[in-house]
C-alpha cells in the first residue's frame, strides 16, 4: 500500500512574536518545526506499512528550508520524499494549497493519504476535507486508530459528543488527531527527496496562474492584529475573596455582545440586499448552543447587508430545533428534512449542503466550529472551490457587502483580517465568540419554508458503531464555568455540577480525562464565562487553549508557580480544601 504524507513545516507557536511598530509577526530568528499533528500522521503510516506492507511518502508545499522537516520524516520512517517548491505557490490559502496538493498526489498515485489534524501556526482544520474533494476520494477527520482491511480501512474518530467507527474504501483521505503510538523524538536523517516545481504538475504553467498561489487563492489576508489578553494576576488568600472578584471580573467581560434590534443597511444609497445564512446544528432534536450564537450574530450582519437573517436546519425530526432557531433570531427557517440525514454522514451531509448552496445562493454562510462544521464546511468549500475561513472568533461587514473574518493564529493571540472574493462567503465560527439572543414569545415566530433536498447518494461512508462519552465534548462548548484539571488532580473528588470537566495533556494521558476533553493548542480551544484551572500545566500549549475565557482562576500548591501568574484571580494551597470550596462558591 503506498500512503502519503502531507506535511508542513511551521514557526514553533511560542516563539512568535508581534512587532507593534509594523504590525506584523517577526519571523526573524524564530525556530521552524515540523507540525506535531504531522509527525503524528507519519508515524501511523509508518505503523500501517509495518502492518501491510508497502511505501510512506513525506510530501510538502514551501519555500527551500522546507526541506529540513522532510530530513525529519526520513527519520520517522519515512521511505522518500516529495517537496513542492515553485514561487507560483506562494500565498496560498487552503483552497490553493489543497489544489496544488491534490495535483501533486494525482502524479504521485496513492492508495492512502494520512494528514495532521490541524497546523498550529494558522489553526487551520481544512486541508484534508479540501484535498480529499478536489480527489474526489471520501475522507475521515479527527481519527484517533486505522486498521487497513483489505481494499477498506476502518477508523475511529472522535466526534463531540464521543466516538464513532467508520469504514470506508481506498483510495482516501484521512486527518490524524491521535495514532496507535505517539512519534519518538528522532535525528533528521538522509534519503531521498524530489523536488517538484509547477511545471512537474501542469504542463501549461501560465504568469498568474488561476490553478496556483496567490492568483487561485480566493481568500486574502488583509491586517494582523496582536489580541493577546491582559490578565489581572491578582492573588487571593480567602476563598471568599476570589470568588467574589471572579464574579466582578465575569460580570465586566464584553462577552461577543448582540441584539434583536438589527442595524441598518451599511450602504448609503442601498443597490443590493443580501441575507446571511447559519447553518444550525442539532444535538438530541434542539438547536445546539454554538448555533444560537451565530444566529444571534447573524442579526447583526444581515442588518447590515440589508437582508434577512436565515437558518438552514437539516436532519431529521427537527420541530423542536425549527422553534429554536426561530425563537432565537431566525427571521426565515429554511428546514430540509431527510431521513438519510438522521445521522451526520459526510457524503450525505455534502451533497445536500452543496445542492442548497448552489440552488439558494445564500451571500453569507456561517457553520459552527464544531467537529462536524469542521469537517463538513471545508468539504463543500473544496468541491465548489470556494473561499472559506476556519474558526472566526469574529465577523463583519464591510460597506462593499464582504464578510470581514477575524481568524486566530498561534494559539489565539494573534488574529488575521480576511476577506474572500467568491459568493458565498463561507466561514467557521468558534462556539462562544457570541452571546445568544434571549429567546423572543412562541407567537413571534420566523417564516417556515420547506427546502428541498432531492435524492441524496448512499455514499461509501459505512458507520459501524457510535457510543457517546461521558459528559460529552460538546459541553465544553456550551458551559459558562469549564474546570481543567492537571494529571494530579481527581475530578470524581469534586463537585461539579453545572460545569464542564476537561484537562491538560498529561491529565488526558493519565486517563484523568478523556482525550476528547483536552484543552490546549494541540486540543480544544474554550471560552467559557469562567476557566478554572487546577494544578495544570502552564505552558503555552496549555493556556493558549482557554485564550477567549473570560476570566481565569487557577489553583497551585507552589505559590511561585507560573500558572497563578497567568491567571486574573489565583489561589494558592491544597487542590482538594480550596477547589470544592471555591466551586461551591461560584455557583
Amino acid at each position: 500500500m503506498k500512503i502519503v504524507c502531507l506535511v508542513k513545516q511551521i514557526p514553533r507557536p511560542d516563539a512568535i512574536e508581534f512587532d507593534q511598530e509594523t504590525k506584523s509577526l517577526k519571523r526573524e530568528g524564530v525556530p521552524l518545526i515540523l507540525n506535531p499533528f504531522d509527525s503524528r500522521a507519519v508515524a501511523e503510516a509508518v505503523r500501517l506499512r509495518e502492518a501491510v506492507g508497502g511505501e510512506v511518502i513525506a510530501m510538502t508545499m514551501g519555500p527551500p528550508q522546507a526541506e529540513e522537516v522532510l530530513h525529519e520524516c526520513l527519520g520517522l520512517g519515512a521511505d522518500r520524499c516529495i517537496h513542492l517548491s515553485d514561487r507560483a505557490f506562494a500565498l496560498a490559502d487552503t483552497i490553493g494549497t489543497s489544489r496544488t496538493l491534490a495535483l501533486a498526489i494525482g502524479k504521485e498515485g496513492c492508495d492512502l493519504v494520512l494528514c495532521g489534524l490541524k497546523t498550529l501556526d494558522a489553526e487551520t482544520w481544512q486541508v484534508p476535507p479540501e484535498v480529499a474533494a478536489f480527489l474526489d476520494r471520501p475522507h475521515v477527520t479527527n481519527s484517533v486508530g486505522l486498521a487497513v482491511e483489505g481494499d477498506r480501512l476502518r477508523a475511529q474518530r472522535e466526534t463531540d459528543d464521543g466516538e464513532e467507527t467508520v469504514e470506508i474504501p481506498l483510495p482516501a483521505v484521512i486527518s490524524v488527531a491521535r495514532g496507535e503510538r505517539e512519534p519518538d523524538k528522532v535525528e533528521p536523517a538522509e534519503g531521498r527527496i524530489d523536488v517538484w516545481a509547477a511545471s512537474d504538475l501542469v504542463g501549461d504553467v501560465r504568469e498568474h496562474d488561476k490553478r496556483f498561489g496567490q492568483t487561485g487563492s480566493p481568500t486574502r489576508v488583509l491586517a494582523v492584529h496582536d489580541v493577546t489578553p491582559e490578565r489581572a494576576g491578582e492573588r487571593f488568600d480567602s476563598v471568599d475573596d476570589a470568588a467574589a472578584r471572579i464574579r466582578e471580573l465575569a460580570a465586566e467581560w464584553p462577552a461577543g455582545a448582540t441584539a434583536w434590534e438589527k442595524p441598518e443597511h451599511l450602504a448609503k444609497e442601498p443597490g443590493n440586499f443580501y441575507d446571511c445564512w447559519t447553518l444550525v446544528e442539532v444535538s438530541e432534536g434542539r438547536a445546539t448552543r454554538p448555533s444560537l450564537e451565530l444566529l444571534a450574530k447573524g442579526r447583526e450582519l444581515s442588518g447590515k447587508l440589508g437582508g434577512s437573517n436565515v437558518a438552514l436546519v437539516l436532519g431529521h425530526d427537527l420541530a423542536a430545533a425549527v422553534e429554536d432557531a426561530s425563537r432565537h433570531g431566525a427571521e426565515i427557517v429554511n428546514v430540509g428534512e431527510h431521513e438519510a440525514l438522521r445521522d451526520y454522514v459526510p457524503e450525505r451531509w455534502v451533497a445536500a449542503v452543496r445542492s442548497i448552496v448552489e440552488r439558494e445562493r445564500p451571500h453569507v454562510l456561517l457553520f459552527p466550529a464544531t467537529l462536524q462544521g469542521r469537517d463538513l464546511g471545508p468539504r463543500v468549500a473544496g468541491e465548489l472551490e470556494y473561499g472559506m475561513t476556519a474558526d472566526c472568533v469574529d465577523l463583519g461587514i464591510d460597506r462593499g457587502g464582504r464578510l470581514v473574518q477575524h481568524k486566530p493564529a498561534y494559539g489565539g493571540n494573534i488574529v488575521s483580517v480576511i476577506m474572500g472574493r467568491t459568493t458565498p462567503q463561507l466561514a467557521t465560527v468558534r462556539p462562544r465568540m457570541f452571546e445568544p439572543l434571549e429567546p423572543r414569545d412562541a407567537e413571534a415566530e420566523a417564516e417556515v419554508r420547506q427546502i428541498e433536498i432531492g435524492a441524496l447518494p448512499e455514499g461509501p461512508t459505512r458507520v459501524l458503531a457510535r457510543s457517546d462519552a461521558d459528559p460529552r465534548p460538546r459541553g465544553l462548548d456550551e458551559a459558562d464555568l469549564v474546570v481543567a484539571v492537571g494529571a494530579g488532580v481527581d475530578p470524581s473528588a469534586l463537585e461539579l455540577a453545572g460545569a464542564a470537566i476537561g484537562g491538560d495533556r498529561a491529565a488526558c494521558a493519565a486517563g484523568r480525562v478523556p482525550w476528547g476533553a483536552e484543552i490546549g493548542l494541540q486540543g480544544r480551544s474554550v471560552a467559557p464565562r469562567v476557566y478554572l484551572a487546577i494544578e495544570t500545566d502552564a505552558g503555552f500549549e496549555h493556556l493558549t487553549g482557554a485564550v477567549k475565557a473570560g476570566v481565569i482562576a487557577a489553583i497551585a500548591a507552589d505559590p511561585s508557580s507560573p500558572l497563578l501568574a497567568a491567571a486574573d484571580v489565583g489561589l494558592s494551597g491544597d487542590w482538594r480544601e480550596l477547589a470544592p470550596e471555591l466551586l461551591d462558591a461560584l455557583r
